[in-house]
């Protein structure tokens, strides 16, 4: 199944499949729903090499919880509405985060700051999505 298709997954699983997966696999199936450059931007990074090193297993991401997370809020969005909203979702302003743009807040903010009001984000987005 390609990402653009429905992953038929609940937020338990989301959470459960982000958790659970190598950190090279949690970033691969991030560049698969949001591209590399965002991937990049999730951990910190300027270049998407590192990202491909990533991949590969050749380095180990920075920031890999970040990421997790990042996933699995992919994940939510992504089966409530499709990857291209996924992606739309992150670069896009936020009424439930005061107009802040979710890949802004997971690059610049300290997670445990955000988790919570994007998680609730993500989650009210989906509920939309999925009536």
């Amino acid at each position: 199944m390609s990402v653009s298709e429905r992953s038929g997954v609940s937020p338990a699983e989301a959470h459960e499949q982000a958790m659970a997966l190598p950190v090279k696999r949690v970033v691969g199936r991030l560049v698969e729903f949001l591209g590399a450059r965002t991937v990049a931007a999730l951990a910190g990074v300027k270049e998407t090499r590192a990202v491909a090193q990533w991949t590969s297993g050749e380095r180990d991401p920075q920031r890999p919880h970040v990421l997790r997370f990042a996933l699995q809020l992919a994940l939510m969005i992504s089966d409530a509405a499709g990857r291209e909203m996924a992606q739309a979702w992150f670069h896009g302003s936020n009424p439930y985060l005061d107009d802040a743009v979710p890949v802004f807040l997971l690059r610049h903010r300290k997670l445990e700051a955000i988790q919570v009001p994007l998680m609730a984000a993500a989650r009210s987005f989906a509920a939309r999505n999925n009536a």
